[in-house]
This record gives C-alpha cells, structure tokens and sequence, in this order.
C-alpha cells in the first residue's frame, strides 16, 4: 500500500491541519520554527508506529481545548490522525489468492483512522464486494448451476452464506444423507473463516493489514559513537526505531553483514580482515554520497578492555570495543568518529540506520520514512547530498516525508512536492497547504531563498547570455525573434538565453558580481543611467565594449527605449489593446520615447511597460501578422547586432 493523504486533528497545536496529500516518493514540508511541522509528522507516525507509541490525552490533547472538550464529551472520539491509502496490484493479488477476483480492485483506496480513546488499535474503511466473495466462493467449490448454487448464491455476504450453510447442515442430517457439493462449500467457508471471517471485510482487512506500511519517525537522530561495547549488542533484535545509539550501531553491524562475534574473535587475522572489510565497504557507499571531504577513509579496530569483575574472586571480564576512526589522506593522521564534524557524524550515521530499509524492502516491507530537520548541521552542499541520497537510494525502498527550513533542502526541479506548515493561533492552529500563494511571507522564505540560489547557479551557464532590463524586453525579443524565425528571416541565435535583471539600475550590479569569468551581453535603453555606470565597468575590464548594446544604435536616436524600435501605430496598437484605449499617433503629440509620450497625454506618472508586451504575448497569431515591415527590419537589425556581439 501507498500513503495517498493524511490529517491530523487536535493535535499540540493543530486544530485541523487539513488534508495533506502525500507524494508518492517524496514529500517537504516547510515551515518556521515551531509552526507545528514535527506535530504533523509525530501525529502520522502514531498511526502505525514501529516502536509502539500512541496517543496520550494529557500529553498530546490541546491544552486551551481540553477542559472544554472533556465537559463535552468529545475527548476520546476525537481523531487526531486519519489516513488514506491506496492498493497496489500486490495488494489485490494478496486479497484474490483468498477471496479470488473482483472483490477489491486497485482503484480502491483504505482509510485508516485512530482517535484518543482508541485501544484495540486502528479503524479501517474499504469498499468490498460481499456479493463477488461469495460467488468467487461458490467457483472454488466447483459448485454447478444447481438448485443447491442458487440457494446459496442468493447470500449477499459471507455471513448470510454462513446462515444457509448452518440450515442445509441440519436439513441433511435430517435425512441421513450426504452432500459432497455442501462439503465442498463448507471445506472454502472454513478457511475463509479460519483467515478472519465471516465478514468479507474482516478477511481483506486481516490480509492487508501486514501490508500496511509502518511509520519509522526520526527526529534528533542518535549518532553513532566513536567506541562502541560490542558485547552490549544484539544485532538481532527486532528494535528497528534508531532511537538509541545503540540501535545505530546494529543498524551499521547488519549493514556489513557482520556481527560482534566475528569483530571480537580470538584469531587475529580473522579479526583483521574482516574489520577491513567492513571499513572498505562503509567507505565506498558513504562516499559515494558525501562530497565534501572525498580524502577519508572509515577504519575499525577492536580494543579489548578489562573491567573489574563484580564476582569476588573471579578473573577481570574483557569486553571487547568497536573504535570507528576516520582516515585523512590528505594530512596523513586518523582520529575518533566522534571527534570529526558533527556534519560528517550525521551523514554516516544516517547512512548506516537507512540502508537497512532497503533489504527489507526487498523482503516485501513497506516503509512511510518521517524525518524531522534531517542534516541541519550540514553544510549546504552537503544538504544537496543528503537530497541526493533520499532520491537516490531510500525513496526506491519508501516514502518519504521530512522537515525542514534549509532552502537547501527544496528541491527547485521539485516544487511540487513541497507543502507549507504554519500556525495560525489558537483560533486556526497549525495548518498544511499546497497552495503557496496562500501562505505567509515569514512561511516562503525557504521556498524563495531555494528559487534565488537556483537562479543564481543557473543563470549564466554558457557565452550566450543577454541580460535585458525587464520581462517585458525578454517578451518582445522572444516573441518577435519567435515570428521572424518562422518567416526564415535573421532573428536571435537558438542558444541566447535571455534574461531580465528587474531594472535598469541592477544590471550593473549583476555585471559586477558575474565578473569577467562570465561571458554576458547586455542590452540597454538609451539615455539611461544604468548606461554610464556600465561604461565604468567597460573601462574596468568587467565588460567587453562589443557586448554592450544600446537600443540607440538600432533607432538612432539617443532618448530611445526597446519600446521605440515599434512603429508607432504598431505599438499604439498593442498599448489599446492592453489598456482598452483609443490612442492615435496624432493624439500622443510629438516627442523622443512613445511610452513618454503616451504617459504625458494620459497623465500617468509612471508607464506600465509589461502590459503591452503581454498583450502581444496573449494575441501572439493576430498581432504579429500586423507588424509593420518597418518594425521588423529594426528587430531583425536589433537581432543581427546580438548575434555578432559574441
């Protein structure tokens, strides 16, 4: 089965969360500190948790809710978590081989919910047909379109088919007389029965409840520590809740499929060789993932230590001691795990508990993974391996649902896996959204901070890149480039990439931080101030002279903007069109640039370049059939200056 969406209910401090839909790899939940996003995750995990946790009113009950609710009656019906889940084909087959076909179908989804007073575990909700279980019961049988198959096939369920069975028994004993097709049907009810009849849905149910993913919720992770008791562990416990060191320890054991007894040996080499083995192996799959650093090593050794035995008399007990240290190639020394970065401490860690989900995905487990904040002590480029890794190789073997306020850990490719978390007081409580546009500035940072360090490490990738003052330049350059294109006349090279800085005044701050390392052109208004600023980075060698382009060049005239390079009528006809006017070239008076033009006859202190352009943008087939040749052969002149700037 696969998590499809949850809610949670007065929970800490959630009302209502909402219902939160679910990815079916991986699923972010931003938000800021204490906005309730570990409320959510400690809520869902409840529902089917590996280490037995449940729900406890004093503790988990909102406080500013609870006398009231208790007056109320309403304490323990309340649900403070439900979930839905849909089957996979696995699922349906698992029900088929006990109640054969057409019974559940893969469309069907489980609902499963869990409230306070709740003691004999979770409810579940499935639709099944009682009416398909008793037919597929009936073929089983090798029962023949008999008087007896249409006794019994008038059932609607299996525990009416139970009753006609109970009253065609003694009505054969009656007679002293046998029935093999009766056995027949009485042999499949009874192992039906023996599954967890006689309700169909107590069948499915006891079938798909192993199914069930179980909820392993990780929060402050227990890192490994640099020496460890190996008489003190049991690798083959059943604990698989990494809420101890201990346990991360087994978890890194069964990872190399060792075991305390083969590390702690009396024969030396032996003991070697297998300490190798494990250091080699722990080495090659950690660094495949952790980039910071690739000049460490891992390395075990095994110390024996003698301690006093309790026992009067009796010899010292020697315990043998796993010592993880940590190689560095580069400086030539090994020290202790616990004394290198905390960073680096939680990445192995990490590494050591998770990959255990793998081989028990592989024996047929299915895992929901919670992590709360995972990898905050990392460093940003290690965050981006941490994502890696959860892609890479957990999300294959589970779902994935994890915390975070680190723009580091919003994946930009991704977005929408991500849902936000915030708190709205005790009124609202926290709430869960995928509606972005919905939600607080305070509660996008991340999301933000994520898209601006995605832009800045992707905007400027080759020697083809033009930055333009503003979306709407970006939109006439590629939409006219666009048309002249399809009429085989010169237009902008296919591999420019456009780009607008959000203002004349900024392009010379971009320039400056590009640097000459990389290759940019810009393209400018005429007459501007952004323009003499970048005369200064020219002559400073931050900008080839080639590689600046002002819009005067093509128009000739010096107060000239992007804008101007329309005939007036053209551009007349879009600012109408985006304004719903009726400017003429009569109306607007005479003048240098026709947006000042404009703006001075309507009296508006500032001109809204970007509507326009989205006019022509919107009405792209009826407008560019009406521009002018005039204004095409400044374009195409525009265009050819671009292309021989490189």
């Amino acid at each position: 089965m696969k998590l499809k969406q949850f809610q949670v209910r007065k929970f800490r401090n959630i009302i209502d969360s909402g219902v939160v839909t679910v990815d079916s790899s991986v699923t972010c939940l931003v938000g800021m500190n204490e906005a309730g996003k570990t409320a959510i995750l400690t809520a869902l995990n409840r529902l089917n948790p590996t280490d037995g946790d449940s729900f406890a009113v004093q503790r988990d009950y909102p406080r500013w809710l609870l006398t009231k609710d208790r007056r109320a009656s309403l304490v323990d019906s309340t649900v403070p978590i439900e979930a839905v889940f849909t089957l996979t084909p696995a699922d349906v087959t698992a029900v088929a081989a006990h109640l054969g076909p057409d019974v559940i179908s893969v469309e069907a989804e489980v609902r499963v919910r869990k409230s306070y007073g709740d003691t004999a575990g979770p409810l579940w909700t499935l639709s099944v047909s009682a009416m398909a279980a008793v037919r597929n019961l009936l073929d089983r049988a090798k029962l023949k379109d008999t008087p007896l198959r249409t006794s019994l096939a008038a059932a609607d369920d299996l525990v009416a088919l139970g009753r006609i069975l109970a009253e065609a028994n003694l009505a054969v004993d009656a007679v002293a007389t046998a029935d093999p097709e009766l056995a027949r049907v009485r042999a499949e009810y009874d192992k039906l029965e023996a599954v967890g009849g006689p309700q169909t849905l107590d069948v499915v149910a006891k079938i798909l409840r192993p199914r069930t993913p179980q909820f392993f919720y990780f929060s402050d992770y227990s890192v490994l520590e640099g020496r460890v008791d190996l008489s003190a562990l049991d690798v083959g416990s059943a604990d698989r809740t990494a809420s101890t060191s201990d346990q991360t320890a087994r978890s890194l054991l069964r990872l190399a499929e060792t075991s305390p007894e083969d590390l702690s040996g009396d024969e030396y080499e032996d003991r070697k060789a297998e300490l190798e083995a494990v250091g080699n192996d722990l080495t090659q799959q950690v660094f495949k993932y952790w980039r910071q650093n690739p000049n460490l090593r891992v390395r075990f050794d095994v110390d024996r230590v003698s301690k006093d035995n309790p026992s009067h008399g009796q010899p010292p007990i020697v315990t043998p001691m796993l010592d993880i240290r940590v190689e560095d190639v580069r400086h030539s020394f090994t020290n202790n795990f616990s004394q290198r970065s905390s960073g680096f401490q939680w990445f192995f860690s990490f590494l050591a508990a998770f990959t255990e989900f793998e081989a028990q995905h592989e024996q047929g487990t299915d895992f929901v993974v919670l992590l709360d904040e995972p990898g905050l002590t990392l460093h940003g480029r290690a965050q981006a391996d941490l994502l890696d890794f959860i892609n890479e190789r957990l999300a294959p073997a589970a779902q994935v649902l994890y915390t975070s306020h680190s723009p580091f850990m919003v994946e930009t490719s991704h977005l929408e896996r991500v849902r936000v978390v915030e708190d709205g007081g005790p009124e609202v409580g926290a709430t869960v959204s995928q509606e972005i546009l919905r939600v607080g500035r305070e509660s996008l940072f991340p999301l933000q901070a994520a898209l601006g360090y995605d832009v800045a490490q992707n905007l400027f990738l080759g020697e083809a890149n033009l930055l333009v003052e503003g979306p709407s330049d970006y939109i006439y350059l590629d939409t006219i480039s666009r048309h002249l294109e399809s009429l085989n006349r010169p237009h902008l090279d296919d591999d420019w990439r456009i780009m607008p800085a959000g203002g004349a005044n900024n392009i010379p701050s971009f320039v400056a931080l590009i640097g000459p390392s990389m290759e940019v052109t810009v393209l400018i208004d005429g007459g501007t101030e952004g323009g003499q600023r970048l005369q200064r980075a020219i002559d400073a060698g931050r900008l080839d002279q080639r590689r600046l382009i002002d819009v005067s060049e093509i128009t000739g005239t010096k107060q000239t903007d992007i804008e101007d390079l329309f005939e007036v009528d053209d551009y007349l006809r879009l600012y109408n069109g985006a304004f719903n006017r009726k400017a003429s070239s009569s109306s607007i008076g005479p003048g240098f640039r026709i947006t000042q033009r404009i703006a001075s006859k309507v009296g508006e202190m500032r001109f809204d370049h970007y509507k326009p352009a989205e006019y022509l943008l919107r009405h792209q087939e009826e407008q560019l059939a009406l521009l002018s040749e005039d204004t095409l052969k400044r374009f195409e002149a525009l265009f050819e200056r671009i292309n021989t700037s490189r």
